[in-house]
């Protein structure tokens, strides 16, 4: 709240007044009191001084008639002179201070005064010349004396009746300015208590009429308290909760929270340590008075935030928002209002909405990417799709309960996963191949463990459930695409129509392409290929579970990146050579087939493996140096081995080239490797007619 001293002053403004006139009453009665007692204090030494005066003059008659008789019977006159002289120096000192103090005086009683003074010192006055000569004599005789003592005693009893009048007369006086002043003082008094009367009065009714007020606006306030559904409390500077906190705050935080609790605290127990840090950051950025609220509203970190369930009476997730907003008073940041409201819903209802959408876009999507494949090839992979799986379900069902056999079936099944995502990614199904993956994450977990027991093949399971699901998905599109082909073009005429090996190897084209997109290299697929009077089961598996491995190989282990290969002298564009021939001389006009993968890239380096084995673990240093090149280069074949540090979507588990060497066994082809560092790799793969399949 603003403190506006115009507006203050113009609201009590009639108190103030009268507080200032009982402050200017009490001041002026100190004054007058004081000046008062500074005046009574001169009157009565001025009615002490005409009392002297008296005493004064007998004193000195006194002493000139001892003078007299001292003299006249020749006796020491020093004490008498002594008397004489001190009787005359007091009496005109006590004359001097009177009519000093009454020259200050004014009006008819000052004037009284001044005549009574006046007589006193004409009285005076001729005394005074007679003593002078005695005390200015150093012997005075009888002549001296005895006009001196004359006048004295002629002139004491009027001199003593005009001092005792003029003492009666500054008593009087005296006692007329009391009486006044008693009279003043009583008023002024009156006055102020008066005013303070006034005072009091209008404060109890100040006070009063404020009373009700604050008492409405509390019964306001706690209403609204009462009632609002969002929680509402402030928070101080030094991380503090208010006083005042709406009903509905225990509810949506689970807890109770009381006056003065530390907030940091609270947000300890509600929210994980990632977000009560930035929390406890955002607080103290927003009491800074140089910033808006507005303007970093997105940087909230307590925005629709999932809180732990502290009180244990709600079920599943509960989302929560803490909005601040300052409290300013003038420039300065004095509090944050925090405004707590339950989002659970909204967030539930974004997600729902959200996974609704992806999956309508996941339908969409796996829709176009069947509609860009041939049925026939995509069939296929469904059909191959499903053994894996069924297979899989088999060795989980019959696998012995021991380590070494769990480990064992978990390489097993990575090496069937991993065939089946890059089929699935040869034919641009980009959702299985992501499912497939996802299964990969799970298999990473497990290879490598030797404590392996039932229970860590439980995700197993479930990932060969989610990636059934997702195949399942592609043979339901499949079957709604089939329903509106054209006869012509069912599964029965295009078996007999001759089969083009360009179609069947344009898939290897597209994963090429976006293999080298994702990882920022550029690559050109060249294919040699002639058409076939046929293709075996055998050539066909081959091409289908063998050639999109080593084409993936090849982009990301050795098709370089654009800088790496202008450093070499090499041209931008890494080249990938396919090349499939059939030799004459088999059953059905063929003989023995051969399928060629070649790369210009980065080639094998027998050194680069072998400090490969020996960071990984899978062999020493001494056991590395120890190794033929020829076995150096056969370990890429080892499952689990890849020369990354880090796996990704296309390659890091060293599943591929496993997965080759299985898939060739099965199918009885060999390979043959030609490889020459920083330039080319070659791998050759070698079918045997009639191509049997194990």
């Amino acid at each position: 709240m603003v403190f506006r001293p115009a507006h203050l002053l113009g609201k009590y403004r009639d108190l103030m007044l009268a507080v200032t006139l009982f402050l200017i009453l009490d001041m002026g009665v100190l004054a007058f009191n004081v000046v008062t007692s500074r005046q009574i204090e001169e009157d009565a030494a001025r009615i002490n001084t005409a009392g002297e005066l008296r005493m004064l003059s007998q004193q000195l008659t006194k002493a000139l008639l001892t003078l007299q008789q001292e003299t006249r019977d020749e006796l020491p006159t020093q004490t008498s002179l002594a008397q004489l002289s001190e009787s005359r120096e007091a009496f005109n000192a006590a004359l001097a201070k009177l009519v000093a103090g009454q020259s200050a005086g004014e009006g008819s009683a000052a004037s009284e005064g001044r005549e009574l003074l006046d007589a006193l010192e004409k009285t005076w006055r001729p005394i005074d010349r007679e003593v002078a000569p005695v005390l200015g004599s150093l012997a005075p005789g009888m002549n001296d004396i005895a006009p001196a003592a004359t006048m004295a005693v002629a002139r004491n009893t009027r001199l003593m009746q005009q001092a005792a009048d003029l003492t009666e007369y500054l008593e009087q006086t005296a006692l007329t300015k009391a009486a006044q002043m008693r009279q003043i003082q009583i008023v002024a008094i009156g006055l102020a208590f008066l005013n303070f009367l006034f005072i009091v009065f209008k404060f109890l009714r100040r006070l009063n009429a404020s009373d009700r007020q604050a008492e409405a606006a509390r019964q306001e306030t706690a209403e609204i308290l009462q009632t609002v559904r969002e929680g509402l409390f402030l928070l101080s500077r030094d991380g503090r909760v208010g006083s005042q906190r709406s009903a509905s705050l225990p509810t949506l935080l689970g807890r109770p929270l009381d006056g003065g609790e530390d907030f940091a605290a609270l947000l300890g127990q509600l929210v994980d340590a990632k977000h009560a840090e930035a929390a406890r950051d955002f607080i103290d950025l927003l009491f800074n008075k140089k910033v808006k609220p507005s303007l970093v509203a997105q940087l909230n970190p307590l925005h629709e935030v999932e809180v732990r369930d502290l009180g244990g009476q709600r079920r599943g997730p509960r989302f929560l928002t803490f909005e601040f907003d300052q409290v300013r008073a003038g420039e300065h940041v004095g509090a944050l209002l925090v405004t707590v409201f339950d989002v659970t819903q909204k967030v539930l209802l974004a997600r729902e909405l959200a996974g609704a959408e992806a999956r309508a876009e996941s339908e969409i999507g796996l829709l176009l990417q069947v509609l860009d494949q041939d049925p026939a090839q995509v069939a296929d992979f469904l059909g191959v799709a499903r053994e894996r799986i069924d297979t899989i379900n088999r060795e989980l069902q019959g696998v012995r309960p021991t380590a070494p056999a769990y480990g064992q079936l978990a390489g097993q099944i990575a090496r069937l996963v991993h065939t089946l995502k890059g089929e699935a990614g040869a034919l641009g199904l980009a959702t299985v191949e992501r499912q497939a993956h996802a299964f990969e994450d799970v298999l990473a977990d497990l290879r490598g463990r030797r404590d392996l027991a039932g229970d860590d093949l439980i995700p197993v399971a479930v990932a060969v459930g989610e990636l059934l699901e997702q195949v399942t998905r592609v043979e339901a599109i499949l079957a709604r695409v089939r329903r509106f082909a054209r006869p012509e073009a069912s599964g029965t005429e295009r078996t007999a129509a001759p089969v083009s090996l360009a179609r069947l190897l344009q898939p290897i084209e597209g994963l090429a392409l976006r293999i080298a997109e994702d990882l920022n290299r550029k690559v050109r697929l060249e294919v040699a290929a002639a058409p076939l009077p046929s293709i075996p089961t055998a050539l066909r598996r081959l091409l289908a579970e063998v050639l999109p491995q080593l084409v993936r190989n090849a982009v990301v282990h050795g098709i370089e990146p654009e800088d790496e290969r202008s450093q070499a002298g090499k041209a931008p564009h890494g080249t990938i050579r396919i090349e499939v021939a059939a030799s004459a001389g088999g059953e059905g006009g063929a003989g023995d087939y051969t399928v060629t993968v070649r790369d210009d890239g980065r080639g094998l380096s027998p050194e680069r493996l072998r400090r490969r084995l020996v960071e990984t673990g899978l062999k020493t240093p001494q056991e590395a140096a120890a190794m033929r090149d020829d076995a150096v280069l056969a370990m890429i074949f080892q499952p689990g081995f890849s020369s990354l540090d880090a796996a990704h979507l296309h390659a890091g588990r060293g599943d591929g080239l496993a997965a080759v060497r299985d898939s060739l066994t099965a199918l009885g082809g060999r390979l043959r490797i030609s490889s020459r560092p920083n330039a080319f790799t070659e791998f050759t793969l070698l079918l045997k007619a009639p191509c049997p399949v194990n």
